[in-house]
């Protein structure tokens, strides 16, 4: 596998474990069925369970790609310019 590939499934997997307890932690606070009425939707509790998970997992895993993109090493060329100048 390669190494950016490999990077990707590190941070999806992570991402998803990481979903599962701010799920766990936000639904454990709020209530569906109130944020359904505070929102002034009619959403099964099942619905804005898989919707949170969703939007958990989504912004997990866009911070940690960002992360890697981020700290990614400079090419040799690039870094002797920052070096340089």
């Amino acid at each position: 596998m390669r190494k950016q590939q490999r990077n990707i499934a590190i941070v999806l997997w992570v991402a998803f474990l990481m979903a599962i307890a701010a799920e766990g932690v936000f639904f454990s606070l709020f209530n569906p069925d109130e944020l359904a009425m505070a929102s002034g939707h009619e959403w099964e509790a099942m619905g804005a369970y898989t919707v949170g998970f969703f939007c958990f997992w989504g912004s997990f895993a866009v911070c940690g790609l960002l992360a890697v993109r981020l700290t990614r090493a400079l090419p040799r060329e690039r870094l002797r310019h920052f070096v340089q100048g």
